[in-house]
C-alpha cells in the first residue's frame, strides 16, 4: 500500500485560483452580504491562503468587481442591444417593451443558474443601492444604459418631465431589488430549482410598466 504524498505548501497549481475565488466570493457575498464577508473568509472557504487573493486581486473591491463583471458584462451588452433596437425601431414602442428590454436579461441570469445567478443578483443589488462604482462601470460604454432607458421611455409615453424622470431609477432598481429578493417569502418565494416563476416575472413587468405609465 502506497502512502499518499503530502502536498507541499505553496501556490496551488491544481486550481484555477481566480475562478475559484470569484465562485466562492459570489456565493459568500450573496449569502452573507458584501460588507459582512472578509477577504480572509473567502480565502479560507476557497481553500487558499489570504495572500493568494491579493496575488490575483489587489483589493476586496477588485474581487467584488470581478464578481460583478463575470456575468454583468454580458447582461449589460444584452440590455444595451435591446434598448438600441427599440430606440432605432420605426415601429411604435410600448413601455412594456422597454421594461422587457431591461428585465429579461436579468431574468435569464437566474433562470440559467438559480443558485449562483441569484447570489450574483444580490451582490449587484447591494452595489446599486450603495452607489458602488463597480455597478456603474459597465454603463461607461456609450450609449449608457440609463440614458437609453430614459430615451425609450420618453418615446413610449410621449412625455418628458422631472416627475416622470424620477421614476426611471425607481423602475430599474425596483426590478433589480425584487429579483434579488425573489427567494424570500415576502416577495412570493418566486425562485425554485428551475428558475423564476414566469407569472411572478410577468406581474413584476406589469407593475413596473404601470408605474411609468401613470399620470
Amino acid at each position: 500500500m502506497t502512502t499518499p504524498q503530502a502536498r507541499r505548501p505553496g501556490r496551488r497549481l491544481d486550481l484555477d485560483v481566480p475562478s475559484v475565488l470569484v465562485d466562492t466570493a459570489e456565493r459568500m457575498f450573496g449569502e452573507g452580504g458584501v460588507d459582512a464577508v472578509s477577504v480572509r473568509a473567502v480565502a479560507r472557504d476557497a481553500g487558499v491562503a489570504p495572500a493568494a487573493v491579493f496575488y490575483h486581486f489587489a483589493s476586496k473591491d477588485d474581487l467584488v468587481t470581478a464578481v460583478v463583471d463575470r456575468r454583468g458584462r454580458a447582461v449589460s451588452d444584452e440590455m444595451r442591444a435591446n434598448l438600441v433596437a427599440l430606440a432605432d425601431s420605426k415601429q411604435k414602442t410600448s413601455v412594456r417593451d422597454v421594461i422587457d428590454a431591461v428585465l429579461l436579461p436579468l431574468v435569464h441570469v437566474i433562470d440559467d443558474d438559480p443558485v449562483a445567478g441569484l447570489n450574483w443578483m444580490k451582490v449587484v443589488d447591494w452595489l446599486g443601492v450603495t452607489r458602488d462604482a463597480a455597478f456603474y462601470e459597465a454603463q461607461d460604454i456609450e450609449p449608457g444604459i440609463t440614458a437609453l432607458f430614459a430615451t425609450c421611455v420618453r418615446r413610449a409615453t410621449g412625455r418628458r418631465s422631472q416627475k416622470i424622470g424620477r421614476r426611471y431609477g425607481i423602475a430599474m432598481f425596483g426590478m433589480l431589488h425584487a429579483l434579488a429578493r425573489a427567494d424570500l417569502y415576502g416577495y412570493g418565494g418566486a425562485v425554485g430549482p428551475s428558475g423564476l416563476d414566469s407569472d411572478w416575472v410577468e406581474q413584476l413587468a406589469v407593475f413596473t410598466a404601470g408605474g411609468l405609465e401613470a399620470p
